[in-house]
């Protein structure tokens, strides 16, 4: 009968406990999972010997630490940037209203750690996390209601254990959700994410049984008091003394929650290419909401940066700005692409090409390459650095202004002002571009000739006559050309690796020299702008920038200094030139005395003999004229850079006359003019 009464009152116990959790009043409680074991010892409520080894639900010295010495994490996003993040969309089909029907899968990664107040318990007691964890996520998304108000949609998720014990998390959205969840994570910062984590543990039960007399047979009940709230609780809610009943421990199912708001995390530039959809066989970044409203075709992520006024008028170096809305970018388009100045000096050089065994001028051809970069000045560039930072779109980002990135192979560009020449663009390294401008021989004009009238433009003063358009590149979807100039001319050339600055240093260490027009003192977001009035800074000279403050990093703004008029003997200065299969090539050398009259003059006959100034040792045949024989030229080998940097020559005209011979000696560029024509002023 005793053991009967046992049985009963061990029944009652456990059918007691198990109506506790099915009531719902101990919300840390999922469900029982074993047989619930006497104590050993009543005073101290200890577990019996040989029991598993579990957490105790009573709490313990520090929040989240279980007896004994059991510890539930912390969860949290990750620290540095999500490798696992993803927020990838598909349409399929519309919805009742016609729209696109929008899917995602959403993927995150859930840090798991020992709370960081258990560190130093940790380095002298060993702990250990609680057994058997599993979380249950659940992403809740601020959705509208009809009524206008805004309400919290649950969506569940699954969660996947990694090797380093934190979890992987992925969602599924379907319809409006997708929409409301980007526009959140993206901006809005109402994504939450609820966590519900469990695990095994004992639950410690002081049951105080009726006597028996009394017990309700019918309806069993048993005075019952739980010890334990799933370790919410800090302390030791748990020292029982004297206790008047039994205490039993039941092997359960626990659960504690915890809420972590996901605010803003992901709309860094760190995940905002993460952002994709896919439609039509079609996967590209999302750009904006607009782009879950509608089905996705290739779009640009840029569009025209308007935030800062007119830009020409506050920047002038730079035409227009564009933002990329992405990639967070913004795009200084130049004015105009200029030769690159470096510390080897102007990226342009001429190939010459020539026949082995040229039989008359046809046969050679000069192949010209420049580099030409950004003619952005570099105190432009360094204001709008600092303007950006004021913008809307720079809200909650890290705006970074750089320059396009090529060209744009949709647009083709070009290269007016010399129609001789066969040009040619190609990209160079970002953001430079490669042009390629080649002169050949053609019928009734020279190459070398046309080659002077080329070079002769390169180093003109005034509006530029060599320029042209290039197309850049944004993206490959860009809806409309995004033009600019390009300019090939020494007086406006483009900053390179030339200058180097060190505090208020600055040193040219480039072959050629400089015009300093102004700098600016950029500290944070302040710039300060100082103009030089067009200081002179010679090739290997330094200079002091009065006025620059301490720890401030520095931009110039300088030019090429080019003399005016420009001396065609400097022109080797600044382009590199190199000759291939052979050192010379033949170029006329015509003298026309068809306009003299040689009775009025007294003369019946002119001998020429010609002699280059650069060259003297360089064998000319003599030429003569008379009345009948009045033009004639000789073809002379010449040096490859004497045809393109001038060709001087001292010519005698030895003049026979009645009174006898004379000699009259004038100085003439058979280059810069091919035909040396006499006059009665030229023989006087």
């Amino acid at each position: 009968m005793t053991e009967d009464i046992a049985a009963l009152l061990e029944n009652l116990i456990d059918v007691t406990f198990d109506a506790l959790i099915s009531g719902g009043s101990t919300p840390w409680l999922v469900a029982r999972t074993g047989a619930g074991m006497p104590s050993a010892s009543a005073e101290r409520a200890e577990i019996p010997a040989g029991a598993a080894d579990l957490p105790r639900l009573e709490g313990g010295i520090f929040p989240g630490l279980l007896h004994p010495n059991w510890f539930m994490p912390e969860f949290a996003l990750p620290a540095e940037a999500d490798a696992a993040f993803g927020f990838k969309v598909t349409q399929a089909g519309v919805d009742q209203d016609g729209g696109p029907f929008n899917r995602a899968a959403l993927t995150m990664s859930l840090r798991a750690a020992m709370p960081s107040q258990l560190a130093a318990l940790a380095e002298s007691e060993p702990v250990r996390r609680v057994p058997d964890l599993a979380i249950e996520p659940v992403l809740t998304v601020p959705v509208a209601a009809p009524d206008g108000s805004i309400q919290r949609r649950p969506v569940p998720g699954t969660a996947t254990e990694g090797a380093d014990g934190g979890f992987l998390l992925t969602f599924e959205l379907v319809g409006s959700l997708v929409e409301a969840a980007y526009v959140h994570l993206m901006r809005e910062g109402g994504v939450g994410l609820e966590i519900t984590a469990k695990y095994t543990a004992y639950q410690t039960a002081l049951v105080a049984p009726l006597q028996i007399e009394t017990l309700p047979v019918a309806t069993p009940q048993v005075r019952m008091e739980l010890f334990g709230d799933g370790g919410n609780t800090p302390g030791f809610p748990f020292e029982p003394v004297s206790p008047a009943g039994t205490y039993r421990f039941f092997p359960v199912v626990a659960r504690f929650s915890r809420s972590l708001p996901i605010g803003v995390v992901f709309a860094t530039d760190d995940y905002r290419s993460r952002y994709t959809i896919t439609a039509e066989n079609l996967t590209r970044t999302v750009i904006d909401a607009n782009d879950l409203n509608a089905f996705a075709g290739p779009r640009s992520e840029y569009r025209e940066l308007t935030s800062l006024g007119d830009v020409p008028a506050k920047y002038p170096s730079l035409r227009r700005l564009y933002f990329g809305a992405v990639s967070g970018t913004v795009v200084a388009l130049p004015a105009a692409y200029g030769i690159q100045r470096t510390a080897q000096g102007l990226q342009a050089s001429c190939d010459s090409i020539v026949d082995t065994t040229p039989g008359d001028v046809t046969g050679c051809r000069f192949h010209f390459t420049f580099t030409v970069f950004p003619m952005a000045d570099p105190v432009d560039l360094a204001q709008v650095r600092a303007d950006v930072l004021g913008i809307p779109e720079a809200k909650g980002r890290t705006l970074r202004v750089v320059l396009p990135g090529g060209l744009d192979s949709r647009t083709p560009p070009s290269l007016e002002g010399f129609a001789s020449a066969k040009t040619a663009f190609s990209d160079a390294q970002v953001p430079a571009i490669n042009v390629g401008v080649e002169i050949a021989d053609a019928e009734g004009s020279p190459a070398v000739t046309n080659v002077n009238l080329f070079l002769q433009q390169l180093g003109s003063a005034g509006p530029p006559p060599l320029f042209g358009t290039v197309a850049v590149r944004l993206d490959d979807v860009f809806p409309s050309p995004v033009q600019t100039q390009v300019v090939l001319n020494l007086r406006q050339t483009a900053s390179g690796d030339e200058l180097v600055t060190t505090g208020p240093q600055a040193a040219n260490r480039g072959p050629l020299d400089l015009v300093l027009r102004r700098f600016a003192a950029v500290q944070g977001n302040q710039v300060t702008i100082t103009a030089l009035g067009d200081q002179a800074l010679p090739a290997g000279g330094s200079a002091t920038l009065a006025g620059v403050p301490v720890g401030a990093s520095v931009e110039v703004s300088r030019t090429l200094a080019v003399p005016t008029p420009f001396p065609k003997t400097q022109m080797a200065k600044y382009v590199a030139f190199h000759t291939h299969t052979v050192q010379q090539i033949l170029h006329p050398l015509t003298v026309n005395a068809a306009g003299l009259d040689f009775a009025a003059a007294g003369v019946t006959a002119v001998d020429v003999q010609i002699t280059m100034t650069a060259n003297p040792a360089t064998p000319i045949p003599s030429i003569s004229l008379n009345p009948s024989h009045a033009v004639d030229f000789r073809h002379v080998a010449i040096p490859v850079e004497s045809a393109v940097t001038g060709l001087d020559c001292s010519v005698a005209l030895t003049l026979t006359a009645a009174a006898g011979l004379r000699t009259v000696t004038v100085r003439h560029d058979f280059m810069e003019t091919p035909i040396l024509i006499l006059t009665p002023n030229t023989i006087a």
